[in-house]
């Protein structure tokens, strides 16, 4: 009689945990990027017009009826709006990445470190282009407008939200320098026995 190949109850729990939690993190990242699309899709008109509001306090004329963006100009207003959540979204999926990964049994792989590496610097760079979006969406306004009117307002700042989501980031890349570390240190004891 053939014997049944035993399953270990840890391995097959660190795959199940590993795919809801890739399935939480890449859902939540396809959820970030279609929802952004579809919102402008559905209210592009709105999306502008809550945009050139922002800017109306240093050029009323933007919120006169007849003042239209070229498409140009609403492009580049969907790039400056959509990146930083685009950004974020790409950072989700490639967390997701590597816990699937996880739960296929790929540990310790320098995939998995690369994988991690460029979450944390996305989770690190998005509320800095966050940040800088506004002076772009300024910027992209203003290819529409006259010379004289042209807008220049240079948007830097960081809430809590934006530190958490950096401080996010650099634990996510110390924890892949960590695992490559270890990674190096285990091939070297390998090397010794």
């Amino acid at each position: 009689m053939k014997e049944q190949p035993t399953t270990h109850p840890h391995r097959s729990r660190l795959s199940v945990v590993g795919k809801m939690t890739a399935l939480l993190t890449g859902g939540l990242g396809i959820y970030y990027l279609v929802s952004e699309i579809w919102l402008w899709h559905l209210y592009r008109s709105d999306m502008v017009q809550g945009i050139l509001s922002s800017f109306s306090d240093a050029i009323p004329r933007l919120l006169n009826v007849d003042f239209h963006l070229s498409t140009l100009a609403v492009a580049l207003l969907f790039v400056c709006d959509a990146l930083p959540v685009f950004m974020t979204a790409l950072a989700l999926m490639l967390i997701g990445l590597f816990f699937l990964r996880l739960s296929r049994n790929e540990l310790w792989t320098r995939r998995n470190v690369r994988l991690l590496w460029v979450a944390g610097i996305l989770n690190v760079l998005t509320p800095i282009v966050n940040s800088l979006s506004s002076t772009f969406q300024g910027l992209a306004i203003s290819l529409d407008l006259p010379a004289g009117e042209r807008l220049f307002q240079l948007t830097l700042g960081l809430s809590t939200d934006s530190l958490y989501e950096m401080v996010t980031g650099v634990v996510l890349c110390a924890f892949a320098y960590m695992i490559r570390e270890s990674t190096k240190i285990h091939e070297e004891n390998a090397l010794y026995i």
